[in-house]
C-alpha cells in the first residue's frame, strides 16, 4: 500500500531523512510523532509529491488525500467561514472510499472539541479499510485510532522544569488553606451568558481542569481571573461577582499562544519560582509530543496550584484531581480524576440539564 525505502532529504545542509525506511499495508491506521523538526509534516508532503526526496523510493497505491487538521480551510465557499471545525471535517471526508484512498491526517484534532474527536475516532473504526497516516501529538487520539506509532527523530527534550514559589502555610486548624475563591460570576458576549452563577473555592494542591462544551466560556474565565489578580480588580472584567486572592498567593498566568516557541519563552518565565498558583490557557495547543510529555511530568511534580484548560484528554488525566465543566449555566464541578468524571451519572445529568437550560 505504502512502500518507503531508503528515504533520504536534504534541506541546504541540513539531513532530514537518511535511509528511513517504512511499509504500510491496506487499511492500517499509523500515527507518526516526534519532536518539532524531525520531519513529521515534512514525510506527509514527500507521500503527497509537494517535496521530493533527494533519494529513495516512495509507492503509494491509490490516490492521496491531504487534510490539515490547522483550519480545514482548503474547502473554501460561502458560509465555510461559519462552519465549526468539526463540519469543515465531516465536509472534507464526506464520500471516502476505504479501498482507493490513503488519507493523510496532519495534527487533525488540534481545532476540535471533545466531540468532534470522538465523531474521528468513530469515523476511523468504522472505516476499518481506510488506510491512514496520522501526524498527531494527541496521544488519546492515537491510541484510539493507531495499531502502531512510528517516532521520528532524536528523542531527548525533557526539562520545562516548574519551581514553585513559597506555599500558604496550614491554617491554625491544620487545614489547606483556601488560594482563590469565585462568587457568582457573570459574563455575557453579544447580550447572551458566556458563563454566569460560577463560584467555587479552590485550595493549595488543587490541579483544576476547565472543560466541556463551551470553548469560549472557559478561556475567558481563566483570563477574568488573571485579570482580578493582575488588575487587583475583584471583578476580573466580569458584569457580576467577586474573585478574591489571600495574601501571599502569586499567579502566573500563561494565555494561549500560537507558536512553539513562544510557548517555550512563557515557561522559561517560571525558571525564577515566582508562582505558587498557575492559569494555563490551552498549554499543549502547539507543542510536539516531547514538548508535552516534558511539561506534563514538570506540572505533575509543581506543588502549588494549577488552573488550565486543555483539549489533551491524556494531558488532563495526568494532571488533573479536580475537574469543572464550565457551562453557559454555571459549573458542574467534581473533586475526582478526569476518567472517574466523565463516567459519573450523576455529573452527566447535570451537565445535561446545564447545557439545555
Amino acid at each position: 500500500m505504502i512502500a518507503i525505502k531508503n528515504l533520504e532529504l536534504k534541506l541546504g545542509k541540513r539531513e532530514i531523512f537518511s535511509g528511513f525506511d517504512l511499509e504500510i499495508k491496506r487499511g492500517e491506521k499509523v500515527g507518526i510523532i516526534g519532536g518539532e523538526g524531525a520531519g513529521k509534516s515534512t514525510l506527509l508532503d514527500i507521500m503527497t509529491g509537494r517535496i521530493s526526496p533527494t533519494a529513495g523510493e516512495v509507492k503509494i497505491s491509490g490516490e492521496v488525500y491531504s487534510v490539515n487538521g490547522s483550519v480545514y480551510a482548503d474547502f473554501s465557499e460561502l458560509r465555510m467561514a461559519e462552519m465549526s471545525a468539526v463540519e469543515k471535517l465531516k465536509r472534507a471526508l464526506n464520500g471516502i472510499k476505504d479501498d482507493e484512498i490513503v488519507l493523510l491526517l496532519d495534527e487533525p484534532t488540534k481545532n476540535l472539541e471533545s466531540d468532534g474527536v470522538e465523531w474521528l475516532i468513530n469515523f476511523l473504526c468504522e472505516h476499518e479499510n481506510l488506510t491512514t497516516v496520522i501526524v498527531s501529538s494527541d496521544r488519546y487520539f492515537l491510541n484510539e485510532t493507531c495499531s502502531r506509532t512510528i517516532h521520528l527523530g532524536e528523542e531527548e527534550i525533557a526539562p520545562i522544569k516548574i519551581d514553585c514559589a513559597e506555599l500558604l502555610p496550614l491554617t491554625p486548624s491544620g487545614a489547606v488553606p483556601v488560594v482563590l475563591e469565585a462568587n457568582s460570576l457573570l459574563k455575557n458576549r453579544d447580550g447572551e451568558p458566556i458563563f454566569k452563577d460560577v463560584g467555587f473555592t479552590i485550595r493549595q494542591g488543587q490541579k483544576v481542569a476547565f472543560v466541556g462544551k463551551n470553548e469560549l466560556g472557559k478561556s475567558k474565565l481563566l483570563k477574568s481571573l488573571a485579570m482580578a489578580y493582575q488588575n487587583e480588580d475583584e471583578t476580573g472584567g466580569c458584569l457580576r461577582g467577586k474573585i478574591h486572592f489571600p495574601y501571599g498567593v502569586k499567579v502566573f498566568y500563561l494565555p494561549r499562544v500560537y507558536t512553539a516557541a513562544a510557548a517555550r519563552a512563557e515557561f522559561d518565565k517560571l525558571a525564577s519560582g515566582t508562582a505558587n498558583l498557575l492559569l494555563l490557557d490551552n498549554p499543549t495547543a502547539c507543542l510536539d509530543l516531547p514538548t508535552i510529555e516534558a511539561l506534563e511530568k514538570s506540572l505533575i511534580e509543581f506543588s502549588g496550584t494549577i488552573i488550565f484548560v486543555d483539549e489533551d484528554r491524556e494531558f488532563i488525566r495526568a494532571i488533573a484531581n479536580r475537574i469543572m465543566d464550565i457551562t453557559p449555566q454555571g459549573t458542574v464541578d467534581r473533586i475526582s480524576n478526569y476518567d472517574d468524571f466523565l463516567a459519573n451519572e450523576t455529573v452527566k445529568l447535570q451537565i445535561k440539564e446545564k447545557y439545555k437550560a
